[in-house]
This record gives C-alpha cells, structure tokens and sequence, in this order.
C-alpha cells in the first residue's frame, strides 16, 4: 500500500525524498552504525539470507536497495553466483558498495547502478534471484515493487525480503521497541549528528507489517510459495516467495 494514501508525513512513513536525503547523508557511517546497533549480528543475518536464497553458480542476482553493498558482498563471498547486479536510487550509497567490489576477488561479476526499486529498468524474466535487504520497508509503494520483482524473475524465480519485523514474545519485544525507541536514535545521532534520520528508522521500523501481513501482500501481488524465517527471535525476518 502505498504510503501517500495513508498520509505520508505520519511518523515512520517513507517518501523519496525523505528517503533519499537520509541515506545520502549517513552514507558514510552507515556500516559503523549498523555494527554497533546489532553487535555486529547483521553479518549472520546476511549469511542466513544468502543460504534461505539458494543461489548456484549460475544465478543471476538483483540486489535491490543494496545501501553500501553487504548482501551483494554476502552473496559473492558465500553463494558464489554468476553476477550479482547491486543497485540502490541513492548513488553515495553505492559509491561506498564499489569500493568494497574493488577489494573481491572471485568468480561472481559485480555491477552497479542507481535504479528506483520501483520502476526496474530490465526485461521481464531477467533474473533467478531478486533480494533487498532492510530496503523494502523504506520504499513508498511497495506494491510497484512487487509487481516489478514478478515482471524481472524468471518463472520459479525468488524473492528473498530480509527486513527487520516483529519479535513473537512479548516480554522481548517491549525491551525490543524500548531499544529502538531510545538507543538507535541516540547512537545515529552520536555517529552522523542526524539523529532526526535515525528516529526516522525506528518509526519505520515500528510502522511496517508484521510476518504474516507482509506474506499476506506478497501472496496479494501474486507470489506463490511465500514463507518466512526469523532470525534473532524475530527481530528480523527473512521472506521467500517464487514468481
């Protein structure tokens, strides 16, 4: 649903805009920030995406809102896929992924390009495997998104969603929002001196659907096979659906 029917000046609501201008200016220490906010959990969050995709040596992979680049890094390093295409609209996102590139050596081919998640520039059934980490929460239409990842997979093509959700016992997930409330507006802002951004996340991170309502959607836009895995007691979760 998009965002702009609901009033999208409400807390945690995405717009271009605001999206684009928080992720253009925390570029630079946005891998610090996510270290130090997870513990450094977000590398096995990765690692389990990659393994729930199933890629092989001759996957195609479009990495969708791709920030700085660690899934499509986690995807090189570990699935080992023929080419994994890393694209994001915000480019000093991206700059930041080349210069990891840079640094691989492997068997998978690595490109960039700044692409809207909703409107992909590709032909219908281009790739095996589409995945957008931590991304599809902050895109204003998701249901344009949907309908473009369905037109760019192959037939029995995966979507694979890592996204943060909602923890299933309560008592965890009051210390969950707590932390959220208070600890990742504090750290963005001690790291970026944006702390307005970072607040920005954690109402996003709250207003977005929990597990069963976004495999709902996905089912709605037409998805088959959709599941999900949580991961960290359900502070994130992992979507699969097939095209």
């Amino acid at each position: 649903m998009s965002s702009q029917e609901n009033g999208a000046t409400r807390p945690g609501a995405p717009t271009t805009d605001r999206v684009k201008h928080i992720f253009s200016t925390i570029a630079p220490s946005y891998d610090m920030f996510n270290a130090l906010s997870s513990f450094g959990i977000d590398r096995l969050w990765r690692r389990a995406t990659v393994r729930l995709a199933g890629p092989d040596s001759a996957s195609a992979v479009l990495d969708l809102a791709a920030g700085t680049g660690d899934l499509t890094m986690a995807f090189a390093r570990l699935g080992k896929p023929a080419s994994v295409l890393s694209t994001d609209f915000v480019p000093e996102m991206l700059e930041v992924g080349k210069r990891k590139a840079a640094r691989y050596s492997g068997p998978t081919t690595i490109d960039f390009a700044v692409v809207d998640a909703q409107a992909l520039p590709f032909g219908d059934a281009s790739f095996d495997i589409v995945t957008i980490a931590f991304g599809v929460r902050n895109l204003p239409e998701r249901d344009r998104n949907f309908a473009e990842v369905r037109r760019v997979l192959k037939p029995g093509g995966r979507y694979v969603i890592l996204e943060f959700s909602t923890p299933a016992l309560a008592p965890f997930r009051v210390l969950y929002h707590f932390y959220l409330k208070t600890v990742i507006p504090f750290l963005g802002g001690l790291l970026t001196k944006d702390r307005a951004s970072f607040q920005y996340l954690n109402d996003s991170i709250r207003a977005f659907p929990p597990q069963a309502a976004l495999a709902d959607e996905l089912r709605a836009a037409g998805f088959k096979r959709v599941s999900w895995r949580n991961l960290t007691f359900g502070i994130v979760a992992v979507h699969l659906a097939e095209a």
